[in-house]
């Protein structure tokens, strides 16, 4: 402010700019790390680990604030605890920074977005936890309680049950090519009806217990006969005859076929005859009556009449049959099969013994639970009918004191019998066998009702109309008699007073006149069955079939009702079921308060998918290889001639043959064909070695070697997904995976597998969606329309819309990445993601010098890009392979890449950069835990230069016995590529030389100091003071200290006078670096002579500054002159 009176006025101009002092070595270190990580506190989830913090960079200050943000550093070991030397789920950044932050107080860290969790190798795909309170049906521990009758022993057999899995399976029904003769079948894993089938001689499958053909495929009853006879090849006389259930059979020829034909022309009813392995065999039903009463009991009598003895001759005696029979039993309810007792039974009759003693029913479903995070059996009784199952359950209680957690199975849900009316064979049916698990649905102790869905309407009902009540009573296993109810109005208050009236014990109903619909109450939770007797009450009270669910079946799911097709149909009501078919006496509708149980049925523990993305190191070493037969890719053996004239039909039975050594014979022991793939596994580190047998090669080499590279002809091979199951409905998580051997015959590819029109007949297509040894990642809705959009070029969609793809990939040359190669590639790229798509590691606040990411020479050039955007204002640490041989070389022909590798990697490096380092070989240590393991060369390069500038300055070489000694380590050597073991090495004047001509820094060993590193040269191919790291790093500071003594220029006036000052600074800062010793010499130049007046008025202000740089003490020369005696004093 001016003056206006006397005075003084004293004002301060802050003249002294000055570089900032150097903050020492500051590193920014990407790492790979588990998901979710046990804090390094040891409780607690590491901040850093979680899915939302993913490309955070966090400022870590000391080595606990590492572990409790990052968890600790872990490295993988085998089952019995040894070491995995250079595995890829080894946790090398976040151990480099531990290691750093022991001599250092500033790291900065950066988590690429990859769980090393998910990448330890499995055979099996990986799964989510299934929900609390899932039900889980282990068929796998359940026995179905299976007994087969053999009447010349007199004994019974237990049958264990085959169990198809989906593609063996049509229409609910085994395929006839699963299973032999004589095998028993249930339906478990995609039918909660287990329904449990017998294959006949026939070849058919049909249903345990049924007694007519009505499923089409034939009657079990008459699978086996219930007259058999022991003679063959038998000559008959005609006209002779016999009675079977008094009808007069006669013989029209004299053959035991036309004996057959004749009885089955006959017309008996329920008798059938067929001549089956040169004997006559007489079948029979249920309807069968050999009693000739009013009620058909299944049996057969035969009888002798003349003229002749037929039955005699064919070996068969007179006397009373009884067809087989299924017997639905208890341990003690013995079925009294045998010959002596009144009702003898043939073979093939079944005992389903419905409690688990001596190889009964024993249903092993379990409950899973998150708090337990475990699967628990429950207990599950098996009996015949809903209200059998209350009385065992609850005997005195009659189903009030039943918890809502209660099971049980019923066997035979239809409750259907073997007894028929005489002369009607067209409503038997017999006990046909399946094994229903129901639940308890209503709260614990609670009464059973069902309430009509819909309002009653005006005057729903007829007077004097009539229906019938069944209800279960306490201490009785049969429900009640039916009670007779009559109307005596038409209205809603009329139908409660009828129930009222009908003197039921613990029935009730009620009309809420408000809604205008009745309820039906079972006050202890029983059961209650209501049929129309005259007229139609029950329907017209809402409460008929139209109303009820399938049988057993809640409301709510998705099903097929009786009087609808939508699921949770609001016009059904809750407890109301259709009545079981067999019903006995006939009932039209059923209120219970069980309900099928929804479960998952199979060998294994049902499970979820895992979450969208997880990651899947598929170990099995097995390969899906098709081949183009000239318009698409198809199953191996369905290559018909390939174009080599090799007929692939006949190729080995199982698929590839993997072997370490070459095969002498197809897998199962026949010779070897033209056309046979052999995948070499001796040499695990490239894989896959792929061979086709030709036979017209000469001996010794008959494999001919594919080539993995070739993607353009008929002799090559593509990698590619291009399908894992046989069909488009198979889960990709959950189904059992079909077999290479089922995939050889079958043409099925899913939607994104490769275009056959721009590929040769010929070529093979290893699918390595199906393969294994390579990282996959499960990705959601894959097949969905938001992918597969054109309804043209795909018309339909596959049912299973998830799937595994490729998360490896292929190589440059077309060849994929497997084994550990495809678990690193994984990592790799999520690094690489890291560093180039992270805006926060660009901006100017965050200040570092020194870029790492130990253990991936792969993100090399992305460390480099970096380091461009900031303005090479830091210097890169890269490292060499783990497995990189400690032999001239192969270090020359990484470092040089004389191999033309595309890109920085595990097969040579090709970066030029001056601000860039690498180091050979890797560092042995100990972890946290106190084992030991292998680290890569930066893990020791990053802490000798955070020493270096602690005790000196960056333009000081990080290396020799002053300042580049390893003080993190204890030896350096290499991984065996073959064997994978450490091998110690000490690095020879040979090698040291190799790598100085590579252009790599050694860390060697030296008597009397220990390792060291030994090397500090850049990449820089050209000679020139940027070809060492010292010079580099003092570019790199002298970079970031000028942009800071130039920053608050900026603004200023252009004139004499800034430029003076800014020179002023400029040559104070170089002055400071020549008494650190940092250059030998410097000159700056800021006035008219480079600040004309054009770039004035551009507002540009140009200082020149020239430096030479001090360089290091690599190369000493001593010459020792040896003189006589008394010439070196004259000198």
């Amino acid at each position: 402010m001016a003056l206006i009176g006397p005075g003084v006025q004293v004002s301060v101009i802050d003249e002294s700019f000055y570089a900032v002092s150097n903050l020492g070595m500051t590193p920014m270190i990407f790492v790979a790390t588990s998901k979710n990580k046990t804090s390094g506190t040891g409780s607690g989830t590491a901040a850093g680990t979680t899915s939302s913090t993913v490309g955070s960079v966090y400022a870590i200050s000391s080595q606990r604030e590492l572990t409790a943000t990052f968890g600790n550093p872990t490295f993988a070991s085998d089952s019995s605890g040894n070491m995995l030397h250079g595995a890829e789920t080894n946790e090398y950044g976040l151990f480099a920074a531990y290691s750093l932050l022991g001599v250092s107080n500033r790291v900065y860290v950066v988590r690429a977005d990859v769980d090393l969790a998910e990448l330890n190798g499995t055979s099996s795909r990986p799964v989510g936890t299934p929900a609390s309170g899932t039900y889980w049906l282990d068929l796998s521990n359940t026995k179905f309680g299976i007994k087969e009758w053999n009447k010349s022993t007199q004994t019974f057999t237990v049958k264990t049950p085959k169990l198809p899995i989906t593609t063996e399976v049509t229409s609910g029904v085994p395929k006839t090519s699963f299973g032999s003769i004589g095998d028993y079948a249930i339906v478990a894993y995609s039918n909660t009806s287990n329904k449990l089938y017998y294959k006949t001689r026939s070849n058919t499958w049909v249903q345990v217990g049924l007694a007519n053909s009505e499923s089409g495929d034939g009657a079990w009853v008459t699978s086996n006969p219930t007259i058999q006879g022991t003679k063959t090849n038998v000559t008959l006389t005609q006209n002779e005859t016999f009675t079977i259930n008094g009808s007069s059979v006669s013989l029209t020829g004299t053959t035991m076929a036309s004996m057959a034909t004749d009885i089955n022309n006959a017309n008996i009813q329920g008798v059938s005859s067929a001549v089956v392995d040169g004997v006559v065999e007489i079948y029979g039903n249920y309807t069968a009556d050999g009693n000739a009463d009013s009620t058909s009991d299944g049996s057969i009598v035969l009888a002798a009449s003349t003229p002749g003895t037929p039955l005699a001759d064919v070996g068969i005696d007179t006397g009373t049959y009884y067809v087989p029979k299924c017997h639905v039993g208890e341990s003690y309810d013995l079925p009294l099969f045998e010959t002596s007792s009144s009702t003898p039974r043939p073979t093939g009759s079944i005992w389903i013994q419905t409690t688990a003693v001596n190889n009964g029913a024993d249903f092993a479903v379990k409950l899973y639970s998150d708090t337990t995070g475990a699967f628990t059996s429950q207990t599950v009784p098996v009996y015949d009918t809903h209200h059998q199952a209350i009385f065992n359950l609850d005997k005195s209680g009659g189903g009030s004191t039943l918890l809502n957690t209660d099971l049980y199975v019923q066997v035979n849900s239809s409750e259907d019998t073997e007894v028929a009316n005489q002369g009607d064979s067209s409503v038997v049916t017999g006990k046909a066998i399946d094994y229903h698990v129901f639940k308890r649905n209503v709260g614990d102790g609670l009464a059973v009702s069902a309430t009509s869905p819909v309002a009653l309407g005006s005057t729903p009902f007829t007077n004097s109309e009539k229906f019938t009540i069944q209800e279960s009573v306490p201490g009785q296993e049969r429900l009640n008699s039916p009670v007779e109810v009559t109307l005596g109005g038409t209205g809603g208050d009329d139908f409660v007073a009828a129930v009222s009236a009908a003197g039921l014990n613990y029935v009730s109903a009620s009309y809420d006149s408000t809604t205008d619909k009745i309820t039906l109450s079972h006050s202890l939770g029983g059961e209650i069955r209501l049929k129309d007797v005259t007229g139609t009450p029950v329907v017209d009270a809402k409460l008929g079939t139209s109303f009820a669910s399938a049988y057993g079946l809640n409301e709510d799911e998705t099903t097929t009702f009786a009087g609808s097709t939508t699921s949770g149909n609001a016009n059904v009501a809750d407890n109301l079921y259709v009545a079981p078919s067999g019903s006995n006496p006939a009932a039209d509708v059923v209120i219970s308060g069980w309900e099928k149980l929804s479960y998952e049925a199979n060998t294994i523990a049902p499970v979820q998918d895992p979450e969208d993305g997880t990651l899947w190191y598929d170990t099995n070493l097995e390969a899906d290889i098709l081949v183009h037969n000239g318009s698409a890719f198809v199953g191996y053996q369905n290559g018909g001639t390939d174009i080599r004239g090799f007929n692939l039909a006949n190729t080995d039975p199982n698929g590839p043959i993997l072997s370490a050594t070459e095969p002498e014979t197809q897998s199962d022991n026949t010779i070897l064909v033209s056309g046979d793939i052999w995948i070499d596994t001796s040499d695990l580190e490239n894989y896959p070695k792929i061979y086709r047998f030709d036979d017209s090669q000469v001996e010794g080499k008959k494999f001919v070697l594919i080539d993995t590279t070739d993607q353009t002809s008929s002799d090559g091979v593509l990698f590619a997904d291009a399908r894992y199951h046989t069909g488009a409905s198979l889960d990709v998580v959950e189904d059992v995976n079909s077999t290479i051997k089922d995939l050889l015959t079958d043409n099925y590819l899913d939607l994104d597998a490769p275009d056959p029109t721009i590929y040769p007949k010929g070529m093979l297509l290893f699918n390595t969606r199906r393969s294994g040894y390579n990282v996959k990642k499960f990705v959601k809705s894959k097949f969905s329309r938001a992918n597969f959009a054109s309804t043209t070029d795909y018309p339909t969609l596959p049912t299973e819309k998830d799937a595994w793809v490729t998360q490896s990939g292929n190589k440059e040359d077309g060849s994929p990445y497997m084994g550990r190669k495809a678990q690193r590639q994984v990592v790799v790229k999520a690094l690489q993601s890291s560093i180039t798509s992270n805006t926060a590691i660009r901006e100017e606040q965050r200040e570092f010098n020194v870029i790492a990411c130990p253990g991936y020479p792969e993100t090399i050039d992305e460390m480099e890009t970096l380091n461009s955007d900031r303005g090479f204002t830091a210097f890169v640490v890269g490292d060499t392979p783990f497995r990189l041989a400690p032999n001239t070389t192969a270090i020359n022909a990484y470092g040089l890449n004389t191999n033309s590798a595309a890109t920085n990697g595990e097969d040579g490096l090709t970066t030029n950069n001056s601000f860039t380092g690498v180091y050979y070989p890797s560092g042995f240590t100990s972890d946290l835990a106190g084992n030991n393991v292998v680290v890569p060369p930066s893990h020791m390069a990053l802490r000798v230069i955070a020493l270096n500038d602690d005790v000196a300055f960056p333009w000081f070489a990080p290396a020799g016995t002053r300042r580049g000694i390893v003080d993190n380590a204890s030896g350096v050597g290499t991984i065996n590529a073959i064997t994978g073991e450490f091998e110690t090495i000490g690095t020879s004047n040979t090698l040291k030389d190799a790598c100085a001509t590579a252009r790599i820094n050694p860390v060697t060993f030296i008597n009397g100091v220990g390792l060291s590193v030994f090397g500090q040269k850049t990449r820089q191919e050209a000679s020139s003071a940027l070809d060492r790291i010292n010079v580099a790093r003092l570019v790199n500071f002298v970079r970031n200290q000028l942009d800071k003594i130039a920053k608050p220029f900026i603004f200023e006036p252009n004139d004499q006078l800034t430029r003076n000052e800014l020179k002023q600074s400029v040559e104070s800062f170089m002055l400071e670096l020549v008494a650190q010793r940092g250059l030998y010499d410097f000159a700056v130049v800021c006035d008219e002579t480079n600040n004309t007046a054009a770039r004035i008025d551009r507002n540009e202000l140009y200082v020149d500054v020239a430096i030479e740089p001090v360089k290091a003490v690599e190369f000493i020369f001593i010459p020792v002159r040896l003189k006589n005696t008394g010439e070196i004093a004259q000198l």
